[in-house]
């Protein structure tokens, strides 16, 4: 890996923090032709471009139950279990995010409050083209289940048969409709619904749509915003260790090839250190694993593109840089782990210690695997129960605050010109 020195100000800083997988026009085209098929030509039109892109044989979209009970019944007993726990923790955590309605009652009657409802209906992308993914059923839908959500849709489009994990996360969580289908195609399905020729509705349109996919689901995802609410618009995975001669570098190398491994040679693998001992170490630890590596290929193009060691000064500079960067995953392997920890404002997840691997937040621990990328840490979140709740506030007056209150009520409304609004509570009086 290369070893650069550097500040909080050097232009590889920028470039780290500038990198973007940008679609081409053609591409966007695409995805807005797709989209508006999909919206006028129902589910005929959805059950084409399935047909076509997303290997679906006959004309039934939607995944029967016993094709997904045959696929779990596959699943090895030894990663049911696994699959049970991860599970367990996850939604262990996320019970922790719930959230209460709660009422505040003020002078002359005034009741005020926030009243907390979960989302009807959510559609959940599942990828199914260049890898399987049963770890994004969990991080997606349990959230959803502990939220209170009703209805979960899945889409995924499908190799041969349904994989055998992802049916049996399925059938554990208990979700049942899912449909054979990928892409833009998929997003518009969920965003849209979709009726029959005699004008039936055969999917029901969802309330917001989660999960990752590929680059033309991801733009859909963009365009059908506002329409219905999308969790994120992901970008290539990141991590970035904070590291010094405490640290075992074999273990270091290892956690940034498990970010480089995802393959479309963007993702970033970043390691800062303050000494050029232990840079040299890590690096020498990433070559060794990457010559021994069936993915030696993919991971030279992702490691030359984004993959840098940056050795530091001092600290101080260290926490300014990773605070700048705001990775997905940020782990600190330092003598002084917890107090580093303490100052990182800005990342998705931050694994302290070095036993604290990446990979235990992206399939067991608990805690979600969907998180900022891009450096949009620094004002967004991990997927969460929040993001499958509705706020509405409530507001009950009496007839005294009223008419305490109606003339300055009043007194804004005509300010800012809208003489109605004042009409309307002046009447009361």
């Amino acid at each position: 890996m290369q070893i650069l020195k550097v500040t909080p100000k050097s232009a590889e800083i920028e470039r780290i923090c500038g990198r973007e997988v940008a679609p081409s026009r053609e591409i966007h085209d695409k995805v807005l032709q797709i989209l508006a098929d999909i919206r006028q030509g129902g589910i005929a039109k959805a059950t084409e471009y399935a047909q076509k892109f997303d290997g679906l044989k006959g004309k039934n979209i939607r995944v029967p139950a016993s094709a997904i009970a045959k696929s779990a019944a596959k699943c090895p007993k030894e990663l049911q279990k696994a699959l049970k726990q991860a599970i367990k923790n996850v939604r262990d955590f996320h019970k922790n995010q719930m959230e209460e309605s709660w009422l505040m009652e003020g002078a002359d009657g005034v009741v005020l409050g926030q009243r907390i409802r979960p989302m009807k209906r959510v559609g959940l992308y599942v990828p199914g083209g260049a890898g399987i993914y049963p770890s994004t059923v969990i991080m997606n839908a349990v959230p959803a289940l502990v939220a209170g959500v009703q209805d979960i849709v899945v889409v995924t489009p499908i190799k041969g048969e349904i994989n055998r994990a992802v049916a049996f996360v399925l059938q554990e969580l208990g979700i049942e409709e899912v449909y054979h289908i990928g892409g833009a195609q998929a997003i518009g399905l969920l965003a849209y619904g979709a009726k029959d020729a005699k004008g039936k509705t055969v999917v029901e349109r969802v309330d917001k749509i989660v999960g990752p996919g590929n680059v033309f689901a991801a733009i859909a995802k963009k365009e059908v915003f506002g329409v219905v609410d999308i969790d994120m618009v992901a970008g290539p995975s990141e991590v970035l260790v904070m590291a010094d001669n405490t640290c075992d570098p074999d273990f270091v190398a290892a956690d940034l090839l498990s970010q480089a491994e995802h393959g479309s040679g963007f993702e970033a693998a970043i390691c800062i250190t303050d000494n050029m001992e232990t840079a040299q170490l890590i690096s020498a630890c990433v070559d060794v694993q990457v010559e021994n590596s069936p993915k030696r290929e993919l991971l030279e193009k992702v490691l030359g593109n984004f993959g840098r060691i940056l050795v530091v000064k001092d600290w101080f500079d260290g926490v300014e840089i990773a605070n700048r960067i705001a990775p997905e995953h940020l782990e600190v392997m330092t003598a002084e782990a917890e107090s580093m920890a303490a100052q990182i404002e800005n990342a998705g997840a931050v694994f302290i210690g070095p036993w604290s691997s990446e990979p235990v937040g992206d399939y067991f621990a608990g805690p979600n695997h969907v998180l900022p990328t891009n450096g949009t840490g620094r004002f967004f979140s991990p997927l969460g129960v929040y993001d499958f709740l509705k706020r509405m506030s409530i507001i009950r007056y009496s007839e005294k605050a009223i008419k305490k209150n109606a003339k300055a009520i009043a007194a804004v409304a005509t300010e800012e010109g809208f003489i109605h609004h004042a009409a309307a509570v002046l009447k009361r009086l």
